[in-house]
C-alpha cells in the first residue's frame, strides 16, 4: 500500500488518510503547537480579563484594598496573552497553509506518478471524456484530501487539549466544581459531535455525487447545444440542470442545518455546565473556599469553549468529502486492477530487434476536424522517420496513435507482426508530447523519473547530450537544484530538454518525440540531434518537427503531410509504404 510520506512506494497504490499526516508530519505538529497556544491564550485572556475586572471592582469598594491591589502583572499578563493570541493565530494560519499546500503538491506528484505506470487506455471512443472527468476528479478530489486535516484531525485535538485545560482548572480551584461541569462539557465535546459524525457522515460523502451529477447534467449537452435547441430540446435539458441543483442545493442545506443544530445544542451543554458551577458555588463562597472574581474567570473559561468546540459541529462535512475524495481517488487508481485487462500474449523475452508498420491508418481527436489519413509506414531498428507538414495536420494525433494512447479509425498498426496490445507499451514506447511535464522537485528528481535507478554520472551524461551539462555545472546546487512549480525556475527551451532527457532514460526502443527541438537555436538543435542519433542507433526514431533537421540520409525516412492529414510525396518512403501495406493486409486476411 502507498504510504504517502516517508514510506516506500509498494504494488498497492490506495490511499489511506491516516498516512495524511505522515506526509509533512514536522509542519502539522508546528501548526498544531501554534494553534494549542494561541487558544489556551484565548482561554486565558477571557478568565484572566474577568478576575481582573471583578477583582478591581471589589478592591475599588474598599480603599484599603484599593491600595495593596496589584494592578501592573494581571494586566501585563493579558497584554501578554493578546499578543500571543495574535501572533499566534498568524504564525498557526502560515504553518497550516504551508503544509496543506505542500501536501497537495506531494499528493499530486505521487499520484500522477502512479497513474504513470499504470497500461494506456485508448481501447475505446469514450476514452477523451474518460480522460476529462478523471483530471476533473484529479483537481477537485485532490484540494478535498487535505479538509481531514484541517478541518477534523486539528480541531478535534485543539478543543481535547482545551476541554481538559478547563477541566483541569475547575479541579484545581474545587473538585465539586468539575463535577458539575462536567456532564455538560463530555457532551458538547464528545456527545453531539460524535452524534454529528455519524448522522452526517453519509450525507456528507453523497455532497460529491450530488455535485458531480449537476456538473454532469450542464456541461455535457453543452457539446450538442445548437441541435438540442434546433429540435426544441433545450427547455428539457434546462429542467433537468435546474432539478439537479435543486437536489444539490436540498443536500447542502441538510448538512448546514445538523451542523447548526449540533452547535446550539453544544451552547446549550454548556450553559448547563455553567449552571451546574454557579449552583455550586453558592455553597463554596459562604464557605470562603471561592470568590467572585475566581468564580467569574471559571464561568468565562466555560464560555470560551463555545467558539473551539463549535468547528467540532460541522467536522463530519470535512470527513465525508475527504473520504469520497478518496474513494474516487483509489478508484481512479486502481482502475486497471478492477478491470478485466486485455488478453496479453507477450511471453516476456525483449525482441533484439523492432518493426513498426501502419496501414491505411487513419485516426482523429474526439472533436477534431482534421487528423491524418491513410498512413502507411514501415519501419525497422536502426531507421528514423521525420513526420514534416503544417500545424494541425494531424502529426500529433499520429504519435498518439503509435504511442497507445489513441485508438485509430480505421487502418492497421503492428509492431514486430503483432498488435500493439500484444506488447508491453509502457516498457516498449517512449513518448514525448507537446504538452510535456516539468515537477516542483529538483532536477536530478525530475531525471530520474524516468530511471529511479540513474546514477549522477548517468545524469550528467544525458544533460551533456541535451546541451544542458554547462549549465547545469554552473548551478550552485548543480543536480540538486529545484526546478520550480511547472518548471518556473528554468526556460522554456531546458525544461522541453529536460524532458527529453527524462525519455532518453527509459531506455525504450522505439521513442516518438512530438516537437522535442521547438525553439532552440541551431547550433544546440544540431547537438541535440547528434546525440538522439548517436542514441537510437538500435532503435526506432519517429521525431515530427516544424524546422528542418540534420538526420543521416542512409536511416532517415520522411513522411511530408498535407493540411487535410494525407501523405505528401516522397518516393522512398512511398515504396516501404506500400510494400508494408500489401504485408499488412494479407496477415490481415489470415
Amino acid at each position: 500500500m502507498l504510504r504517502l510520506g516517508k514510506v516506500s512506494e509498494t504494488r498497492d497504490t490506495s490511499i489511506r488518510l491516516r498516512d495524511l499526516l505522515l506526509l509533512r508530519g514536522g509542519g502539522w505538529l508546528l501548526a498544531f503547537l501554534l494553534g494549542a497556544v494561541t487558544l489556551l491564550s484565548v482561554v486565558g485572556l477571557l478568565a484572566i480579563s474577568g478576575w481582573f475586572i471583578t477583582a478591581a471592582a471589589v478592591a475599588g469598594t474598599a480603599t484599603a484594598a484599593a491600595i495593596g491591589f496589584d494592578y501592573f502583572r494581571p494586566a501585563a499578563l493579558i497584554r501578554l496573552c493578546a499578543i500571543v493570541r495574535t501572533a499566534g493565530r498568524y504564525g498557526e494560519r502560515l504553518a497550516s497553509h504551508d503544509t496543506a499546500l505542500g501536501l497537495l503538491k506531494d499528493l499530486r506528484c505521487r499520484l500522477f506518478r502512479a497513474l504513470g505506470k499504470k497500461p494506456l487506455q485508448s481501447a475505446v471512443s469514450t476514452a477523451h471524456y474518460r480522460a476529462a472527468k478523471a483530471m476533473h476528479r484529479l483537481i477537485t478530489d485532490i484540494d478535498h484530501l487535505d479538509q481531514v486535516v484541517l478541518r477534523a484531525l486539528l480541531p478535534w485535538g485543539w478543543s481535547g487539549l482545551m476541554v481538559a485545560a478547563v477541566m483541569g482548572g475547575l479541579y484545581w480551584l474545587n473538585s465539586t466544581l468539575l463535577w458539575a461541569a462536567l456532564p455538560g462539557l463530555l457532551i458538547a465535546w464528545l456527545g453531539l459531535p460524535l452524534l454529528a459524525v455519524w448522522r452526517g457522515i453519509r450525507q456528507a460523502r453523497r455532497d460529491a455525487e450530488f455535485a458531480e451529477r449537476r456538473r454532469v447534467a450542464l456541461l455535457d449537452p453543452l457539446a450538442a447545444i445548437t441541435s438540442l435547441v434546433l429540435w426544441g430540446r433545450w427547455p428539457d435539458i434546462r429542467q433537468r440542470v435546474k432539478g439537479e441543483d435543486i437536489n444539490f442545493l436540498q443536500q447542502q442545506e441538510r448538512q448546514f442545518s445538523l451542523a447548526s443544530l449540533t452547535t446550539a445544542m453544544q451552547q446549550v451543554a454548556l450553559g448547563s455546565s455553567i449552571i451546574g458551577v454557579l449552583w455550586q458555588a453558592e455553597v463554596l463562597m459562604h464557605t470562603g473556599a471561592l470568590t467572585v472574581p475566581i468564580l467569574l474567570a471559571a464561568v468565562l473559561a466555560i464560555l470560551a469553549l463555545g467558539e473551539i468546540l463549535a468547528p467540532l459541529a460541522s467536522s463530519f462535512l470535512a470527513l465525508g468529502a475527504s473520504l469520497a475524495a478518496r474513494d474516487r481517488l483509489n478508484a481512479l487508481i486502481n482502475a486497471d486492477e478492477s478491470r478485466p485487462s486485455p488478453p496479453v500474449t507477450w511471453s516476456g523475452a525483449v525482441p533484439l530487434t523492432w518493426q513498426l508498420e501502419a496501414c491505411q491508418l487513419t485516426a482523429r481527436l474526439p472533436g477534431a476536424l482534421t487528423g491524418p489519413q491513410d498512413i502507411h509506414l514501415s519501419l525497422k531498428s536502426g531507421e528514423i522517420l521525420c513526420l514534416q507538414g503544417p500545424s494541425g495536420c494531424g502529426k500529433s494525433t499520429l504519435l498518439q496513435v503509435l504511442a497507445g494512447e489513441l485508438a485509430p479509425l480505421s487502418g492497421h498498426y503492428w509492431l514486430n507482426g503483432q498488435p500493439p496490445e500484444h506488447w508491453p507499451l509502457l516498457k516498449t514506447i517512449g513518448y514525448l508530447p507537446q504538452q510535456w511535464d516539468v515537477f516542483d522537485m529538483s532536477l536530478a528528481e525530475n531525471l530520474r523519473l524516468g530511471d529511479e535507478g540513474a546514477s549522477d554520472d548517468t545524469l550528467w551524461g544525458v544533460l551533456n547530450d541535451m546541451a544542458l551539462g554547462t549549465w547545469a555545472r554552473g548551478l550552485p546546487q548543480g543536480l540538486n537544484t529545484p526546478l520550480g512549480e511547472y518548471g518556473a525556475a528554468v526556460s522554456g527551451g531546458q525544461a522541453r530538454r529536460i524532458a527529453l532527457g527524462r525519455v532518453l532514460l527509459t531506455r525504450r526502443p522505439i521513442l516518438l518525440l512530438d516537437e522535442p527541438l521547438a525553439g532552440l537555436d541551431t547550433i544546440t538543435r544540431h547537438h541535440v540531434v547528434d546525440s538522439l542519433v548517436r542514441r537510437t542507433q538500435k532503435g526506432i526514431l519517429v521525431i515530427s518537427s516544424h524546422v528542418p533537421l540534420v538526420l543521416p540520409e542512409h536511416r532517415t525516412h520522411y513522411l511530408p503531410m498535407l493540411e487535410e492529414g494525407r501523405p505528401g510525396v516522397s518516393p522512398l518512403t512511398w515504396r516501404h509504404q506500400k510494400e508494408a501495406c500489401a504485408d499488412l493486409r494479407a496477415r490481415a486476411m489470415k
